[in-house]
């Protein structure tokens, strides 16, 4: 479907649009902000202005009507319908407020930092791995971008570290549906399916931390009470699949993001290599340019209007975070890739009352990785400058990473 006034095309994952975004979302941003695309069934709105008050606007917007969308289809997914509605990610005040009080005092800043040193332990011992192989060349998603926040997300849960390939490979099939991957084949089933297995293997954890509690996070969020609350089994069980879901899927994307713009930026990598005291400004720069979180979906639960249309209850906003980070309006030279520039400003981890809540852990591990790696891998180079890219309108990454080191 192609639209005269756009001269583009409606299929947000078009291959062009997969892989020129910044390009597509761009052109919206600047001939029609706010954008009805009736192929994805909703609008798109691309300022930065625009998109940072839609994600503080709880009244007319909404995450849980999008869960409320899958949980009222004809979808043969009783799993996911049972699950995804129970995700802090999903919820709307007061249950939101609840949940994310009792989740937030784990991953608060200051407590997150308490794991610098376990981050530094994993990194060191990734690239060590690395450098034993002795290979030219490697694969930066599967031997270090994906490990790294698995391995953290996992130690800080208290699971088998034995567990780790297969609490990937749920999340993976997860992510089809989460992540909208139109064109994989059977993605409800095969998320449906992982559902289930991955909610039985947390839920007999669960049950064991309630009879051995131990200090990891899962016997917290049993224990945990928040204004005389509490959260029940099920509610433990949901949550721990979503946030080790959610605790590497975003990191991994923005490591590998970030090491490809370093190293299509040689004179960035330099900078990083020669004084490391860089990194929270690289960290910040690589989501406001390359961030992982392409796009974020609210479902409206009350008509109103914006600059001049009408949008009514039961419609899908598409917040399109890639043409707000890259937005003139706010931000010099946006398609620059400058890491001295530090901005905080971006709207990398979205806004509002659903800020991303695993932004300190993700920013203390690309903190840590990004200056290990470009000291480790000085003269690293990309093996090709053609990419692959996930197949979604939400999320940007790589599918592969391959280096010559």
């Amino acid at each position: 479907m192609r639209t005269a006034h756009m001269g583009v095309t409606n299929n947000l994952t078009d291959p062009d649009v997969i892989a020129r975004p910044y390009e597509y979302f761009g052109r919206i941003r600047e001939t029609e902000p706010v954008y009805r695309n009736d192929k994805w069934g909703g609008w798109i709105v691309t300022r930065y202005d625009d998109v940072r008050e839609c994600l503080q606007d709880d009244e007319h917007l909404s995450v849980q009507v999008e869960a409320d969308r899958l949980r009222n289809s004809s979808l043969d997914i009783p799993r996911m319908k049972g699950m995804f509605p129970k995700w802090v990610f999903y919820l709307d005040p007061p249950e939101h407020t609840k949940l994310r009080r009792i989740i937030g005092e784990a991953f608060n800043p200051e407590m997150i930092q308490q794991q610098r040193d376990e981050v530094e332990t994993v990194v060191e011992s990734l690239i060590a791995e690395i450098e034993a192989s002795d290979d030219e060349e490697i694969e930066l998603i599967e031997e270090f971008a994906y490990p790294l926040p698995v391995r953290i997300i996992t130690r800080i849960m208290g699971l088998p570290l034995d567990d780790n390939e297969q609490l990937g490979e749920w999340s993976d099939e997860i992510a089809l549906t989460l992540f909208h991957h139109y064109d994989a084949e059977n993605r409800h089933e095969r998320t449906e399916e992982s559902i289930r297995e991955f909610a039985d293997y947390v839920r007999e954890i669960v049950k064991r931390r309630e009879e051995e509690p131990q200090e990891d996070l899962i016997t917290y969020l049993n224990e945990a009470e928040a204004d005389g609350m509490t959260m029940s089994r099920d509610e433990v069980v949901a949550t721990v699949v979503g946030l080790l879901f959610a605790g590497h899927e975003t990191t991994t994307k923005l490591i590998a993001n970030g090491m490809l713009e370093l190293l299509r930026h040689p004179e960035q990598f330099e900078l990083l290599r020669e004084d490391p005291s860089l990194a929270p400004k690289a960290v910040e720069e690589i989501l406001r340019y390359h961030g992982p979180s392409k796009s974020l979906t609210r479902g409206v639960k009350e008509p109103f209007e914006f600059h001049g249309k009408q949008i009514e209850a039961g419609e899908r906003v598409l917040l399109s975070l890639a043409a707000a980070n890259r937005d003139p309006r706010k931000f010099e030279n946006p398609d620059e890739f400058d890491i001295t520039r530090g901005t905080m400003e971006h709207l990398g981890f979205g806004h509002g009352s659903h800020h991303c809540l695993g932004a300190p852990l993700a920013r203390l591990e690309a903190r840590v990785a990004f200056p290990a790696l470009v000291e480790a891998f000085p003269d690293a180079e990309l093996v090709t400058d053609e990419v692959e890219w996930t197949k979604s309108p939400l999320v940007r990454g790589p599918e592969e990473l391959r280096l010559r080191v």
